[in-house]
């Protein structure tokens, strides 16, 4: 709905964007955040996310493992199992401590007793929860960036599944690079003596993989989830925004949990799922922000007037 109605004889004419400063600035800041997330019901599409997350994550775990159990039967290779640990290990290494200390006990707790089955009638339902997480996040793209989906559920869920593949597939993949990469430090060592100090930066190599993968998944969602053409400059700009206001969000969560913990007093046994409700709903909120964003941004580049 436009903010101005030229039926009104005292309406004021939308006026265009303004083109370059600090005003133009503003006007992206304010378009994104109060028109896309106060006004186009993002608040209810991030609860959405939010329970997505957690309740995939679960179920996305298993599925790792039980790929690399598949594939490390059939291959004969027994660092996949290890490296499947490592991997679903690593998601925790980008989310607060505190919240990974919530999630992380309760998801080996599952994976040590899920064995790996995955390839039956629970895996297929594994497959339809999994797939509810990408459909929270195509609808919430497809709101942020005024799109209507008019492709078949069916091909939709199809889309979702191989979204969800391929991300297990590169969470195995980092997994193994994280038990291989000690090994291959220890045989590098005693020929190259001089990389010693460089020992920490070496360390930290996963945390840059895993933060690395995270970029490329916020850019395939953007240009292959909605119901849109786009290229990569397009949603360049709001992945970069979500993933420093990912990185801010987890520091001033961190704190919160550290210096205020009366949720726990609040929500009783519950605390520990509600702080990374709450947690996973700030994340949601950020990744609407970002598409919100790149929408506005479009509307300025282009001096469109935007509609409410």
């Amino acid at each position: 709905m436009s903010r101005a109605d030229p039926s009104d004889p005292i309406a004021v004419a939308p006026s265009q964007p303004p083109r370059r400063g600090i005003r133009a600035v503003g006007w992206i800041v304010w378009e994104a955040i109060y028109w896309g997330l106060l006004r186009n019901e993002s608040f209810a599409h991030a609860s959405n996310i939010a329970f997505s997350i957690l309740f995939s994550l679960f179920p996305f775990m298993i599925l790792v493992t039980g790929i690399a159990g598949f594939t490390a039967g059939q291959w004969g290779v027994t660092d996949l199992p290890a490296a499947a640990e490592q991997g679903t290990g690593g998601i925790f290494s980008v989310l607060p401590e505190q919240v990974a200390a919530i999630l992380k006990p309760e998801i080996s707790a599952v994976l040590t007793t899920s064995q790996g089955r995955v390839l039956t009638v629970g895996g297929l339902l594994l497959v339809i929860i999994v797939t509810g997480f990408v459909e929270s996040l195509r609808m919430g793209l497809n709101y942020a960036y005024r799109s209507y989906d008019t492709r078949h559920f069916l091909i939709r869920r199809l889309e979702g599944t191989a979204f969800m593949l391929i991300a297990a597939i590169v969470i195995l993949g980092l997994g193994f690079l994280v038990v291989v990469l000690p090994v291959l430090w220890g045989v590098l060592l005693p020929h190259f003596p001089d990389i010693a100090p460089w020992w920490n930066w070496f360390n930290r190599l996963p945390l840059v993989l895993f933060t690395l993968a995270t970029f490329m998944f916020l850019l395939s969602a953007h240009l292959w989830l909605p119901a849109r053409h786009q290229r990569l400059l397009d949603v360049l700009p709001g992945v970069l925004v979500t993933l420093t206001l990912w990185f801010v969000a987890g520091l001033i969560f961190s704190w919160y949990l550290s210096h205020f913990s009366g949720y726990a007093k609040t929500y009783a046994g519950l605390g520990g799922a509600i702080a990374s409700m709450l947690f996973f709903y700030i994340v949601g909120l950020i990744f609407l922000l970002g598409a919100e964003s790149n929408h506005t941004i479009e509307l300025w580049r282009t001096g469109t007037e935007p509609t409410h």
